[in-house]
């Protein structure tokens, strides 16, 4: 795999007790210099700090900058580069325009060496690094009403948008698009369901990732669909369809899966209009990120809950990962099993002993109210890491989106015999 676009040199000064500056030889990619320039310093960042909440932040803050010209002699100005290391909080400490090109097709590319404050001990220094590779897509896998959508855009926004969750998670230290440039001769290869565990291991090695996330688009499908009622001459029109993707998590120093799944969800009610084919798809890839999200952290990251008072529950993840109005089932943690033949643990034992529905969720905490339990007294019961929560299954879902599809059904039928 090539190496071309990073070199780390360690410089001998050290910025302060917890930092020190690293040099990092980039090449960015945009329509215009100003966005080629940007995106090499993103991925400075990315690649010294890794794409944590905080270096998104600081990269998005440097592409609203008020450009006065589009020159090699300004973008390489000191009146430029103070306005990013203002805009970058003092992440970008310089960097140097080495060259710049433009392409045929109006492409920019610009090749820099960035001087990067890394800090040594950060608060997410503890937090796993996961890769999350450009997702592949099986050929016209997805089709919206009676239009078959281009399946690179739809793959790099559903990659993106799994980053995003997980970033706000604030579980993961997330590797992605700071890393196109060395994963892209990849891609061919990860589009085989039978690349070998040994090559996606190496990959996140070279990647300084703890995890690997690869996956394929099998399928995202939306039609329309009416229904007439039975009482009535009236006609129903909905949106149906489904989406099917298939993904694997790899525990790069084992080499292991540490997860793996054929995420299917039954996209009836995800999405009220197909008038406009791409803001269905847009829709459609918030829905299937977050679903598979919250799968990917349940898995590594159970949602623990913290404390219990009465029929008040704390749980230790907020943010945008859990939703007021949301249930879930309530888990009491049991013994922990040992696999008979590696003598592995499979984990602890899970038993079922209610459900809650988010109340209020704050950037690293929510809060839940229980609604039935067949355990009295939890308070008194309640040990740290004993308890957790989780999403309800697919199953139960379409169950009660039946069941409200029949009620609505039966208002409308109601409504309109009243009216008559």
């Amino acid at each position: 795999m090539k190496s071309v676009l990073i070199s780390l040199l360690l410089l001998a000064n050290i910025a302060s007790a917890d930092t020190e500056i690293v040099k990092v030889e980039v090449e960015g990619f945009g329509d215009s210099l100003q966005s080629a320039i940007d995106r090499g310093l993103s991925e400075a960042m990315g690649r010294v700090n890794g794409r944590s909440i905080e270096s998104e932040v600081v990269s998005k803050n440097s592409e609203t900058l008020n450009v006065k010209n589009q020159t090699e002699d300004y973008f390489s100005s000191s009146e430029y580069q103070d306005q990013i290391k203002s805009k970058t909080k003092g992440v970008v400490e310089s960097y140097q325009l080495i060259s710049s090109e433009k392409s045929s097709d109006g492409l920019y590319t610009a090749k820099l060496q960035v001087s990067i404050v890394k800090f040594k001990a950060s608060k997410s220094s503890n937090r796993k690094r996961i890769a999350v590779l450009p997702l592949q897509s099986r050929n016209r896998c997805c089709k919206i009403g009676d239009t078959t959508l281009n399946d690179g855009p739809v793959a790099e926004e559903l990659t993106a948008s799994i980053s995003s969750y997980l970033v706000q998670s604030r579980k993961f230290t997330v590797l992605d698009r700071a890393y196109e440039g060395q994963t892209g001769s990849e891609q061919a290869r990860l589009a085989s369901d039978d690349v070998p565990i040994t090559e996606l291991a190496k990959l996140g090695q070279e990647l300084v990732a703890d995890y690997v996330l690869v996956g394929t688009i099998n399928n995202i499908f939306l039609r329309e669909q009416t229904r007439k009622l039975s009482t009535v001459d009236k006609v129903i029109k909905s949106v149906a369809g489904n989406a099917s993707i298939s993904y694997r998590i790899i525990d790069v120093p084992t080499g292991q899966i540490k997860f793996s799944q054929t995420f299917n969800k039954d996209l009836r009610g995800s999405v009220k209009s197909l008038s406009d084919p791409v803001a269905a798809s847009m829709e459609v890839v918030s829905v299937v990120a977050d679903a598979i999200g919250i799968k990917i952290l349940e898995a590594i990251y159970p949602f623990v809950v913290e404390k219990i008072e009465g029929d008040k529950v704390v749980i230790g993840t907020g943010g945008d990962v859990i939703k007021v109005g949301d249930q879930y089932r309530l888990i009491q943690y049991g013994q922990k099993i040992i696999d008979s033949y590696t003598k592995e643990s499979l984990g602890k034992k899970e038993k079922i002993i209610g459900m809650v529905e988010i109340t209020e969720v704050t950037p690293k905490m929510s809060y839940a109210k229980i609604l039935n339990t067949s355990v009295k007294d939890l308070d008194s019961i309640f040990k740290p890491k004993g308890f957790i929560i989780r999403s309800l299954p697919e199953s139960s879902k379409k169950t009660d989106n039946a069941k409200k599809q029949k009620e609505l059904r039966k208002k409308i039928e109601e409504d309109f015999n009243e009216n008559w």
